[in-house]
């Protein structure tokens, strides 16, 4: 009789070990969700900002352009990658504003053909 009063207890306190450590997981998978989706939103900020600076650098380097400031085949190569990143960031999130540079990015890529095929760099 007292083997099958141990057998109880111990099969309860068992089962309430395992739930215990389900419980436990949940909670942790709740706070790991949690800590993910907050370093997906800093990501996306991380991502929104450089794409921003891009923005900036193709602006102003168009700016520089117009002022008659010439630009090193180095210098051309950076602005086409920012532009480059910048068109692929526009394309992946639709809601951000492209419509700054779309003109900008084409008055440098010509600019740049241009002077690669006058091989005119300074």
């Amino acid at each position: 009789m007292w083997q099958a009063i141990i057998a109880a207890v111990l099969s309860g306190g068992i089962f309430a070990f395992i739930e215990f450590l389900i419980r436990r997981k949940d909670a942790k998978n709740g706070v790991l969700n949690d800590i993910v989706n907050r370093l997906e939103r800093l990501e996306n900020k991380v991502d929104e900002g450089d794409a921003i600076s891009s923005r900036v650098r193709i602006l102003h380097f168009a700016d520089e352009m117009m002022e008659e400031r010439r630009h090193s085949k180095d210098s051309f190569d950076q602005v086409l990658s920012d532009i480059t990143f910048y068109n692929n960031y526009c394309s992946s999130h639709p809601d951000f504003k492209n419509s700054q540079t779309e003109a900008t990015a084409a008055f440098i890529k010509r600019k740049y053909e241009e002077r690669l095929e006058k091989h005119d760099f300074s």
